[in-house]
């Protein structure tokens, strides 16, 4: 994966890319259809949830320091039922995985492309994700370092234009509903984040002295934007048109219309969420590489690239049937299979570990000096 390892800064950026990903696209609708003129107040619920999260993820680390995930489980639970949690965590991935690469050739097709096959965007996508896999994550590290000035350049660029369309009338009044809807559609906004993968790079990075302030931060800055995004839909587009379109975010970019002179920039948010998009699979894939790894025993991690590519290819074309099929089950499925994985397993397994590490302590001071 290469000698010189990851960076604070970089791991700040991959964290930024995995938490923004298709979300910029994707919750902000969800927000407003539950949360309503509040999705702004949801947004910020997600972020809180995901900082608690973010927390068991850091304790984690120094329970089993120098393992990554996939490590700690075998740590936990032992070798073979370590192995069958792994398992469940690369499936895991994996349809996440898969139904992200079926949202892109969803977007794309029905957005920018409309004459272009589906199947001919997810596979150039998806060799673009296999030769970055056969190059390591501290490549991708760096190309994230490269992206990350143009992704800023591009959201200021976005918030700057949309200034002069705000109704400030739309988000009122606040907390009409309560409290209620807005921690409803804050906890579904925080299944989309999956922090955890971030712990599968921690034995990677170069040095651990910052590698939590990075963390925390990269969080920190990907939920700003995701919330300046969702705030500004609701400003300018309204709650109805919010809730209801697909990818609200697109629909604001395309009522950007500056004085007849700067118009149809959407394509700027494409250029955004495309860069994003890629630092999230990336991440995803590597992990799956790492957990291929781990429950077969592979000398290398690269082994796993081509049968894994295939394997994704074929869960995006049968996963995702449609954008009303993937919103029910955004809505009613996939809140509770990803807090399994984000919440239940991780506690599960900081319990675990320490309850080995005081029966370790117990048998220690038990032995005759």
């Amino acid at each position: 994966m290469g000698k010189s390892g990851v960076g604070s800064r970089q791991f700040f950026i991959l964290t930024f890319g995995l938490t923004v990903g298709t979300s910029i696209l994707v919750t902000p609708s969800g927000l407003a259809a539950t949360a309503r003129e509040d999705a702004w107040l949801g947004g910020l619920a997600g972020y809180m949830i995901n900082l608690g999260m973010a927390a068991m993820y850091i304790g984690l680390v120094k329970l089993f320091p120098g393992q990554n995930l996939f490590g700690m489980f075998e740590k936990a639970f032992g070798k073979w039922a370590g192995k069958a949690v792994s398992l469940l965590y690369f499936v895991y991935f994996l349809i996440l995985a898969g139904t992200l690469l079926g949202n892109l050739g969803f977007f794309v097709t029905s957005e920018v492309l409309p004459d272009t096959p589906i199947d001919i965007v997810q596979i150039l996508f998806l060799a673009a994700c296999v030769m970055c896999a056969k190059t390591g994550i501290v490549v991708l590290a760096r190309l994230g370092e490269l992206m990350f000035p143009w992704i800023l350049f591009f959201f200021m660029v976005l918030i700057l234009a949309l200034l002069p369309q705000i109704e400030w009338d739309y988000i009122a009044p606040v907390l009409e509903g309560g409290l209620g809807p807005v921690l409803t559609a804050g906890f579904h906004a925080s299944m989309f984040q999956e922090l955890i993968v971030m712990v599968v790079f921690v034995p990677q990075l170069a040095s651990l002295r910052n590698w939590k302030g990075a963390f925390l931060g990269g969080l920190t800055f990907g939920h700003l934007l995701l919330v300046s995004v969702v705030l500004f839909s609701v400003l300018i587009l309204g709650i109805e048109q919010s809730a209801n379109s697909t990818f609200p975010a697109y629909a604001l970019a395309k009522t950007i219309s500056l004085g007849n002179f700067l118009q149809r920039i959407e394509g700027i948010l494409i250029a955004l969420w495309i860069m994003t998009f890629f630092l999230k699979t990336m991440m995803l894939f590597f992990s799956m590489m790492q957990g291929m790894k781990t429950i077969l025993g592979l000398k290398s991690a690269s082994y796993a690239v081509y049968p894994i590519a295939v394997v994704l290819l074929l869960v995006a074309w049968n996963t995702y049937v449609n954008s009303v099929y993937i919103g029910e089950v955004i809505q009613k499925v996939w809140g509770g299979y990803a807090m399994i994985h984000l919440v239940a397993i991780p506690l599960l397994t900081g319990a675990s570990g320490l309850l080995r590490r005081r029966m370790k302590i117990l048998s220690e001071n038990a032995e005759p000096t």
